[in-house]
């Protein structure tokens, strides 16, 4: 391994010859995220619901009547929407998210090398189940006032909940720009510190009380994705948003992936948070 090249983060040329998993779980262990660049660079699979999202997306233009250059790449068009009416970008984040609708993207959900990784990761028998909030369409366009979108430290699991071993994956679906649009900064090894005391915001999402502890204890390591780079991280690694600087919107999709046989998890029955349904609903203070 070269002196610069970071166990955690899977190169180009070792992520298209991946035929040995086994090798990055004790990665995953020990820092709780691993990326693969490029992993999707020419997958059909992947290709289908990038270009399912980028149609769409012209739609929304069309109706809108608004002016674009025919070159624009799906950063540049969504990006074009929000300097129109960022309303308009709700649109397509409905359909990746709670649940995700796109039949290409169930598709992309259920890809046998991607779940090939997740039942590698989780490293023992399992029952795989995406929770209720488990997949969100991430759409960041450039521009102070959206900023706020960004949240600070926080856990996915437990805003989410079904189960605390749980594997978040991100899936960029935007071109990486030269001047950074955005990315995740996350705390290395801090997912070993297990369920970790947090504040519940108003829009239903927790963050970490004990900011400066975590901070004090574990590394920090920054993130940027490319088109078809692939991550997996712990929901339980402290993590945050890092803002668009650029002039392009950062688009990527996340699926989350629960293990339902965790003793906890069976201990509350495998609920999701925010559940249509008051039967399957849970709040995470009746657990923890």
């Amino acid at each position: 391994m070269k002196n610069n090249q970071k166990p955690y983060e899977i190169t180009k040329k070792n992520t298209s010859n991946l035929k040995d998993i086994s090798k990055y779980i004790s990665i995953y262990k020990k820092y709780g995220v691993v990326v693969f660049r490029g992993f999707f660079n020419g997958d059909k699979v992947f290709e289908n619901f990038y270009n399912d999202i980028k149609t769409l997306a012209k739609v929304i233009i069309k109706q809108n009547k608004l002016e674009i250059n025919k070159t624009f790449n799906l950063n540049k068009l969504i990006t074009a929407i929000s300097k129109s009416n960022r309303r308009e970008i709700g649109y397509l984040y409905d359909l990746g998210t709670r649940p995700l609708k796109l039949i290409s993207g169930i598709d992309l959900k259920t890809h046998p090398k991607v779940v090939n990784i997740i039942n590698a990761f989780m490293g023992k028998k399992n029952i795989l189940a995406n929770p209720y909030l488990g997949e969100t369409l991430h759409i960041f366009p450039p521009g102070k006032e959206n900023y706020k979108y960004n949240l600070p430290m926080h856990q996915d699991y437990p805003y989410i909940m079904q189960s605390p071993e749980q594997i978040t994956s991100y899936i960029n679906l935007g071109k990486l720009q030269p001047n950074g649009n955005g990315g995740i900064k996350v705390w290395l090894g801090s997912h070993k510190e297990g369920v970790t005391a947090s504040s519940k915001l108003d829009n239903g999402h927790r963050i970490t009380k004990n900011i400066e502890y975590i901070k004090k204890k574990y590394s920090s390591e920054n993130f940027y994705f490319d088109k078809g780079d692939f991550a997996i991280f712990n929901s339980l690694l402290q993590h945050e948003g890092i803002q668009n600087h650029s002039k392009c919107t950062r688009i990527v999709q996340l699926i989350r992936y629960s293990n339902l046989l965790n003793q906890k998890s069976s201990s509350y029955y495998w609920q999701s948070t925010q559940e249509a349904k008051k039967r399957t609903s849970i709040k995470f203070e009746d657990v923890h």
